[in-house]
């Protein structure tokens, strides 16, 4: 299938390592340009060479507000219309809900919340008709991942984010989100690793016991989390809005 993404535009965020690469890597392979960003300028530079000359680094921090602005003005210097923007970035720290302290709620407010209507608040603007917002959340959008409280009490209110803009911004831009569940990033690695150490066993072991709750049986690729973000992003999915699409192998079993 075309996705028909050939030279259009579009900014991912996280894009230095995980499922922002993976997705940068899909529009690319798609023809597509793509500015990539994140806070770390090395990773950034080698996934830019990695990915080819359609993959543009920007070095910015979504909390520093002067960054959107950067974003902003490289999108302005790129010419023509911005396709659509991934919404990616990282994820809160772990812990329970009342032992994060005050400073770490806010950073995590900050960074899945505040940082990203400050971004679309600059970008949306510069978005053509048919233009897309894909936001990356997590399975804890509809089921508590133990231990990572901060991401189970305010990534619902990404997916909920996610409804009143598909509204607000329709027809024009489409708006949805991504929930992945299990997937074998560097982040998934050493939340892993940190259980495996709680409960006195290896990260091996900890793996093939989270793999047996998954109906596929196994993590997911990033890869097959960038290739379903790249659809949602793409004129393919043309008349999809406001929705949340699980990526997870089915570990998520509750219903609506």
């Amino acid at each position: 299938m075309d996705l028909g993404l050939g030279g259009k535009l579009f900014v991912v965020g996280g894009a230095s390592r995980g499922l922002g690469r993976a997705v940068a890597e899909n529009l690319v392979a798609e023809g597509a340009r793509v500015i990539l960003v994140a806070r770390d300028e090395g990773a950034l530079s080698g996934t830019a060479r990695e990915l080819g000359e359609e993959a543009h680094p920007l070095a910015a921090d979504l909390s520093d507000p002067r960054s959107v602005d950067r974003i902003a003005g490289a999108v302005s210097g790129m010419g023509g219309e911005l396709g659509g923007v991934l919404v990616n970035t990282g994820g809160p720290p772990p812990g329970r809900a009342l032992e994060l302290d005050d400073d770490q709620w806010l950073a995590a407010f900050g960074s899945l919340v505040a940082g990203p209507i400050r971004l679309l608040r600059a970008l949306v603007p510069l978005m053509g008709d048919g233009a897309s917002v894909l936001f990356v959340t997590s399975s804890s959008v509809r089921q508590p991942i133990p231990n990572l409280d901060a991401s189970n009490v305010l990534r619902p209110g990404v997916a909920a984010l996610t409804k009143c803009l598909a509204r607000e911004l329709a027809p024009r831009v489409r708006v949805n989100s991504l929930a992945p569940g299990r997937i074998d990033t560097e982040r998934a690695r050493s939340l892993d690793a940190s259980a495996a150490e709680a409960l006195g066993i290896t990260r091996e072991e900890r793996r093939a016991r989270i793999g047996e709750t998954i109906p596929m049986g196994r993590y997911g690729e990033p890869a097959e989390f960038g290739r379903a973000a790249a659809f949602l992003l793409s004129p393919a999915a043309s008349y999809v809005n406001g929705v949340s699409l699980q990526v997870d192998g089915g570990l998520v079993s509750a219903l609506p």
